[in-house]
């Protein structure tokens, strides 16, 4: 039916009113109508297929664009990965190699002052053992940080923390900072041991670099290991003042720092997405009555 209207219509337009009496000169000019009707079309349908052409060499010209800017920019992202990588390991190198540094100190002293031992020898020498292990274990981190499937550990916040104590005792020995265990029972999780710990030397260290620069009379560092039935909490606070209202929405922000000389601003942004990123946890920053408190929260 639609079409014997559309057909009627353009009789119409050719004088033509009815199809029972057609004049032959009016059926010449409906059909000069219909061929130019119909060339128009054709000549659309090419314009549309040269216009869809167009496109579709522009889309896929585009397309190859993208494709060189994503490769570009997937290579500048390792490059800046890469970058990160040796800014992180080398800062969680500081405090074992302090740590060697003074042991060693400590063992040469001792051999020059004629006071040294087989015990006290094979004691400094085996902590220094330790303390490059650590290093190792640091660098295999870092190297596996971002590969899939890793088998998570079982382990507690006491027993990581108890791996520590060297490193910490011996970091703290000559400033003066005293360190308080309180490690509430060894409740187990499951999670990434030797990452954590990286988090946890980090907050010791950002927590002994405060109470030094404000010269802290009394100087303490407090770790406390929690469990509450439900979620395992790992604190460490200071005595240092604690950190300015206006500064501790940004503390964990990547680059920032407080320290005006040595600080990457790398500690604690690490220390973030290791926890909250890796591990599933949460690691927050608030003030305490004393100081900073820092709770990492699994």
């Amino acid at each position: 039916m639609t079409v014997n209207r559309l057909l009627k219509r353009q009789l119409k337009k050719c004088g033509i009113d009815s199809l029972e009496s057609i004049d032959p000169k009016k059926l010449e000019s409906f059909l000069k109508l219909v061929e130019a009707s119909y060339e128009e079309n054709e000549k659309s349908i090419r314009m549309l297929d040269r216009s869809l052409e167009i496109a579709s060499e522009e889309m896929r010209e585009a397309l190859e664009r993208n494709r060189e800017q994503s490769m570009r920019m997937v290579q500048q992202s390792r490059l800046a990965s890469m970058g990160e990588m040796v800014s992180m390991i080398a800062h969680q190198w500081r405090q074992p190699l302090n740590a060697i540094s003074l042991t060693a100190s400590d063992l040469k002293l001792k051999i020059l002052m004629g006071k040294s031992d087989d015990n006290s020898l094979v004691g400094g020498l085996e902590k220094i053992v330790g303390y490059v292990h650590h290093l190792s274990e640091t660098v295999e981190d870092f190297r596996t940080f971002f590969k899939s499937g890793k088998n998570r550990t079982e382990t507690s916040f006491k027993e990581i923390v108890e791996s520590l104590k060297g490193i910490i005792e011996t970091s703290l020995k000559n400033s003066s900072i005293k360190v308080v265990y309180n490690l509430d029972g060894n409740a187990r999780f499951n999670s990434y041991p030797n990452e954590i710990k990286q988090v946890v030397l980090n907050l010791v260290k950002n927590a002994q670099d405060v109470l030094i620069e404000r010269g802290v009379e009394n100087p303490r560092i407090e770790i406390v290991a929690r469990y509450d039935g439900r979620r395992h909490y790992l604190e460490v606070r200071d005595n240092g003042g604690g950190i300015d209202p206006s500064i501790l929405g940004h503390i964990f922000d990547p680059g920032f720092s407080t320290k005006e000389k040595d600080g990457t601003g790398i500690g604690l942004y690490m220390s973030k997405i290791i926890i909250e990123e890796h591990c599933g946890g949460k690691l927050k920053a608030e003030n305490s009555e004393e100081g900073a408190l820092f709770t990492i929260e699994l």
